[in-house]
């Protein structure tokens, strides 16, 4: 029931991600096809491809992460349509069991929307890439993905839908200003690791952000089972 709902909660966020995917994907092609920018070489339509991708592995994380956790905009605007919070309250189910199906089933189509996404970048790439170069570049993306989605779930426990996205955005959009002005930050950053200009994928794996990433991830997952428990009192 708590999966079903969460499904219900999430499908259109879900579609419209789908379709901002494919509007990112087939504009470049288009406006070579249609000889609005003809002759443009594959190589440079596969860096405007991946890097508008790396911007949707971001987006995609905090769309899908949470929502309706605590609270949703939406249940207050449609007298109690929505709002998972206060669904738990009629039922026989914790705020953590929320939290794992809520989180889990955005966690499963975000890494669902990764791997497609990923797997499209290789698939365009002029040059070859061989089955390690693949599976190290797709264990990189997830990796450090994780900690963008896992903050957003945290925040999705403790302020409002409209609140935790903004938040995310703004949180990241600030670490993404330090890296570029402290040489730790810089070394550690997931959002530099998703970047292939930062580490292309013939390059070794970036295990100091991957790592950084697990760890924060882990921290922040942990914090967010604390959130929803102590509002259970």
């Amino acid at each position: 029931m708590l999966w079903f709902k969460a499904w219900l909660e999430t499908r259109w966020r879900f579609a419209f991600l789908v379709g901002m995917i494919l509007l990112v994907w087939l504009a470049p092609l288009w406006i070579t096809a249609t000889g609005v920018q003809p002759g443009v070489p594959p190589a440079r339509q596969w860096v405007g491809i991946q890097l508008g991708s790396v911007l949707l592995y971001i987006f995609t994380a905090i769309y899908l992460a949470g929502s309706g956790i605590n609270s949703q905009t939406l249940y207050a605007a449609t007298s109690g349509f929505h709002g998972s919070m206060v669904f738990t309250l009629s039922l026989p189910v914790t705020r953590r069991r929320l939290l794992f199906a809520r989180a889990g089933l955005g966690a499963l189509l975000t890494l669902l929307l990764i791997v497609i996404m990923a797997g499209y970048i290789l698939h365009l790439r002029p040059e070859a890439t061989s089955a390690l170069q693949a599976a190290a570049y797709l264990t990189r993306v997830i990796a450090c993905t994780m900690p963008v989605y896992a903050l957003t779930v945290l925040l999705a426990c403790l302020l409002d839908e409209m609140w935790q996205f903004m938040g995310a955005c703004f949180f990241w959009v600030f670490v993404f200003m330090l890296q570029s002005k402290i040489e730790f930050i810089s070394r550690v950053s997931p959002l530099r690791a998703l970047a292939l200009n930062c580490y292309t994928i013939t390059a070794p794996m970036p295990w100091a952000p991957v790592l950084t990433s697990l760890v924060l991830t882990g921290v922040m997952l942990w914090a967010s089972v604390v959130a929803v428990q102590r509002k259970e009192c």
